[in-house]
């Protein structure tokens, strides 16, 4: 990316040609919204800059690592604490998630809100969604746990995918099909050793996160706007259009009741520490 071919002092002082106090890079186009809000609430004026994906913002790290520079990188989690060697490092902020679309589909308020509007009548979501997450969450757990000893045990192979829709009962559902995940996981488990999935299990029942916080962010969408759409759909008795690009629109803003939200509330204390150094 062009942006490499600057030094890392002109790298770190793209935040003061904007009047900012730091220069926070991210992956893509999705981010820097969702990260400027939360920045927002840590009270740090933040120039945030998406550099085209994974693999340019590894080289963004490296400078970080390797070279001292000064900026920040904001990243998607990627179920990092399961490595045996995830890189930490002050300048560098992860996800409480896997990816940034755990926490913005956590909270079923914009998806009240949502159906409400289109059924032209307040309604409670937030039961229905609460299950669906749980019963989701469940339904992907060997997915989850194979997806871990993927990357810990560097398999090479793809688990979650860009998203559910193969796994869905039919298109139009938002549950997970119990004998499509079967049939995956048999087929990808000669690859994989007892020990290696037992441990990973062990690790995943250590871990204080929720099982919804260890799925791939991208996998979950599909499946949301189809739950979405049928909540409507038996509201009103005729389906309604709802892309990704509106599930985001109505998502990205987490600082709702972010004080009681561990997967918020964890980041900006993170980011207070970054305040304080400054």
């Amino acid at each position: 990316m062009d942006d490499l071919e600057y030094s890392n002092e002109a790298l770190e002082a793209k935040g003061l040609f904007y009047n900012k106090e730091i220069t926070v890079y991210v992956e893509g186009k999705d981010d820097p919204i969702f990260w400027g809000n939360l920045f927002s609430l840590a009270e740090i004026n933040a120039h945030i800059e998406d550099v085209g994906g994974k693999s340019e913002l590894e080289k963004y790290i490296d400078k970080i690592v390797d070279e001292g520079a000064d900026f920040y990188v904001a990243q998607d989690n990627d179920n990092s604490d399961f490595l045996d060697d995830p890189i930490r490092h002050k300048n560098i902020i992860n996800t409480y998630g896997y990816s940034i679309e755990n926490s913005m589909y956590f909270n079923s308020l914009p998806f009240e809100k949502t159906i409400s509007n289109f059924c032209r009548k307040k309604l409670n979501f937030d039961i229905d969604f609460n299950i669906w997450v749980s019963e989701f969450s469940q339904d992907v757990y060997d997915l989850i746990v194979y997806d871990i000893a993927n990357n810990k045990f560097k398999k090479g192979i793809s688990i979650f995918g860009d998203n559910c829709y193969r796994f869905l009962k039919t298109q139009n559902s938002h549950k997970i099909c119990s004998t499509k995940i079967r049939a995956f996981i048999d087929s990808i488990k000669p690859n994989f050793s007892d020990a290696e999935i037992n441990q990973v299990k062990e690790m995943m029942n250590q871990s204080e996160k929720d099982l919804w916080f260890m799925i791939k962010g991208h996998f979950i969408t599909h499946a949301l706007v189809n739950l979405i759409k049928n909540a409507i759909k038996k509201e009103i008795g005729s389906p309604k259009s709802l892309t990704p690009d509106y599930l985001y629109s109505i998502t990205v803003d987490c600082t709702e009741n972010w004080e009681n939200r561990i997967d918020i509330k964890s980041i900006v204390d993170r980011l207070l520490e970054i305040k304080n150094i400054a």
